[in-house]
């Protein structure tokens, strides 16, 4: 799996697919900063942007590969739109205990997805 984190010698765990799917934001991140760098620069780099759109989409479509909904509307709404547990819960209707569950369910659901070998 492209821009994975899994070490090949063992399986994937929630850290690894939190890694995994925290690697949005942060990819995120770096195209706003490029394109500000970008603009007062005058460079461009269509490659790099290629490869980083390339490597979110593959976050999103693995979050969409989810099959519960809920897990699928959390981990989008905290990793994608950059929500935290507590608006995630709030928008869930569920306390943050239950968010907090709700969270490391999803993330084992990604960590199976990632033993599979789907994105």
């Amino acid at each position: 799996m492209e821009g994975c984190f899994i070490n090949k010698k063992r399986e994937a765990t929630r850290i690894d697919a939190d890694r995994y799917l925290t690697s949005y934001r942060k990819m995120n991140a770096i195209l706003r900063s490029s394109r500000t760098f970008k603009r007062a620069n005058g460079t461009c780099d269509a490659l790099d942007e290629a490869t980083v759109h390339s490597q979110m989409y593959a976050v999103r479509a693995m979050i969409l590969s989810v099959g519960d909904t809920s897990q699928r509307y959390f981990l989008y709404n905290y990793y994608i739109k950059c929500g935290t547990v507590e608006s995630c819960a709030r928008l869930l209707g569920i306390s943050l205990r239950s968010a907090y569950r709700l969270k490391g369910r999803a993330l084992e659901s990604v960590a199976e997805l990632m033993r599979e070998g789907r994105s």
